[in-house]
């Protein structure tokens, strides 16, 4: 993230635009850098390649990997989950171990084919993953910031709401 990026996101999640309990979780988003901890080594290695591959990002900004492996260590889950599947830590190992070895040093192509298999093979865990890492990229400030995106300045509502009309703090708010 440049330090620009980083200026324009603080700028406005400072503002009075964004509510406290909202400011309080982006800003949580926005610097956290969760360590390993549910996964070994080698699976959490396989899963950041496999996360890479399915999210492109930049695990240095966005910490896919680690916000998935915190998540299964604390135990918090969505609340629901398919009556005939593994709870996600154990489904998302088997989904790993379902990949070839090496599969972090393959090259795309051959990437995507093993990512292919395991989704056929694992449908329910490979659904519940690429939502999960879905949902933490497009939840992170960055990214929101980067796509535009101002819907989390909540604080004076939103009185326009039609088709491609602006509030002031979204036209001054995004990557230029």
């Amino acid at each position: 993230m440049t330090v620009e990026e980083r200026s324009a996101v603080l700028s406005l999640l400072n503002s009075a635009h964004v509510t406290e309990p909202t400011r309080r979780a982006l800003l949580e988003r926005l610097d956290v850098r969760y360590e390993r901890e549910f996964f070994g080594e080698a699976e959490f290695e396989r899963l950041r390649a496999l996360a890479l591959r399915l999210v492109p990002h930049n695990p240095a900004e966005l910490n896919l990997t680690g916000t998935v492996d915190h998540r299964l260590h604390s135990g918090v889950g969505d609340g629901w989950r398919y009556a005939d599947a593994l709870p996600d830590g154990e489904a998302y190992r088997e989904l790993l171990a379902a990949l070839p070895d090496g599969f972090e040093t393959l090259d795309g192509d051959a990437q995507d084919t093993a990512i292919h298999g395991v989704q056929s093979a694992h449908p329910h865990a490979f659904e519940d993953l690429l939502a999960e890492l879905t949902e933490a990229f497009m939840a992170h400030p960055l990214t929101q910031y980067r796509f535009g995106y101002a819907g989390f300045a909540d604080a004076p509502e939103w009185p326009r709401v039609g088709p491609n009309e602006l509030e002031p703090r979204e036209v001054a708010y995004g990557p230029r």
